[in-house]
C-alpha cells in the first residue's frame, strides 16, 4: 500500500489532549503481569507463520547488533529534542530532555527537562512513578498517567526491535508492501495479548522492515481511537548497537494516508553501561 499525503485540511485538536493521546499509545508493554497463552513459552512471543516471521524478527535482531549485545548492557542514557506541531504546522512545544534507564537488574528511569522556566522530571523505581514539577509531586490523573507512560513508552520505542522477543507479543508477516518514495518493505504485524502490559489487546503495531537489509524504515499504529504513521530517518551506532537518532510522527488514517506531521524526535549523545546514582530514582516525600 503506497502512502498518500491528504491534501484536505485538517482541523487542530486541543494541544493537551494531543500529548496525552500521544503518550497513551506509547504504553505498549508496560506495567502489569504477564499472562502467557497456552501457545506462549517463556522466552520468547508466539509467532503465526512462524518461519516467515521468526526468519525477519531474527534479521532485524543481528541487523541492530543482536540480543546478546543488547542483552548484556546494564543501563543506557541519552539526550533526547522533541518538537510538536498542530495541524496548520504551528509548533506548540519544544524540549530537550535528558533519559536515563537502568536497565539490570530490572527497569527504572528518570526523565528530566526545563519548560516555561520550570524543572519538569518523571521519575519509576520499577514499581512505582510519578511526575514532579520543581521538586513537586503532581498528582492529578494525567501526571500521574504520564509519568507511567513517558517512562515505559520512550524505552519502548528505543529498544526495538529487540522487544519483538518480549512474551505476550504476537508476530505475523504479511508480505513485501510499498512506502513512500517506493521505497520496498517487509511489513510485520505486531499485537499484544491481553494482560502484555497495560494496553495488551488494544492496539495494532505494523513495523515496516528495509527489503534488503532488514533496518526499521517505518511503523504504522492503530491505537483504536486513531492512527498515526512514523517515518524512521537516520541511526546511530553505539557499542555495536544501533539506534534510531531521527524520526518523524504523522497523524495519519487508517489507509496509511498521511494528514500532518505531529512530532519530531531526536536522539543524541547515547551512553551505555554509565554508572546511574541510586537517587535518580527515589522521590522524597
Amino acid at each position: 500500500m503506497t502512502l498518500k499525503i491528504l491534501t484536505q485540511k485538517v482541523f487542530q485538536k486541543k494541544a493537551s489532549f494531543s500529548l496525552i493521546l500521544l503518550i497513551g499509545i506509547l504504553n505498549i508493554k508496560c506495567k502489569g503481569d504477564h499472562k502467557k497463552s497456552n501457545f506462549e513459552t517463556q522466552t520468547g512471543p508466539f509467532i503465526s507463520n512462524f518461519s516467515e516471521a521468526d526468519k525477519l524478527v531474527d534479521k532485524t535482531i543481528i541487523h541492530s547488533g543482536g540480543m546478546k549485545n543488547w542483552t548484556s548492557k546494564k543501563s543506557l542514557s541519552y539526550m533526547k529534542t522533541i518538537h510538536s506541531y498542530d495541524s496548520l504546522g504551528t509548533l506548540i512545544r519544544s524540549v530537550n530532555q535528558s533519559h536515563k534507564y537502568q536497565l539490570k537488574p530490572f527497569f527504572k528511569a528518570n526523565i528530566s527537562w526545563e519548560q516555561n522556566g520550570k524543572k519538569h522530571e518523571i521519575i519509576n523505581n520499577g514499581n512505582q512513578s510519578w511526575k514532579l514539577v520543581d521538586g513537586k509531586i503532581q498528582l492529578d490523573e494525567t501526571s500521574v498517567n504520564s509519568a507511567w507512560n513517558s517512562s515505559y513508552g520512550s524505552h519502548y520505542i528505543l529498544s526495538m526491535p529487540f522487544k519483538f522477543k518480549d512474551p505476550g507479543t504476537i508476530i505475523r508477516y504479511e508480505g513485501l508492501d510499498t512506502l513512500l518514495n517506493n521505497r520496498i518493505v517487509h511489513k510485520l504485524r505486531i499485537d499484544y495479548e491481553k494482560g502484555a502490559g497495560s494496553s495488551g489487546g488494544m492496539h495494532t503495531w505494523y513495523y515496516f522492515l528495509n527489503k534488503e537489509t532488514y533496518q526499521f524504515e517505518a511503523t504504522f499504529l492503530d491505537y483504536g481511537e486513531g492512527y498515526s504513521y512514523t517515518d524512521y530517518e537516520t541511526f546511530v551506532k553505539i557499542d555495536d548497537i544501533l539506534l534510531t537518532k531521527e524520526r518523524k510522527l504523522y497523524s495519519s488514517n487508517k489507509n496509511m494516508e498521511l494528514k500532518y506531521l505531529k512530532t519530531q524526535f531526536k536522539n543524541l549523545n547515547f551512553e551505555f553501561d554509565l554508572k546511574l546514582p541510586e537517587e535518580l530514582f527515589k522521590v522524597n516525600n
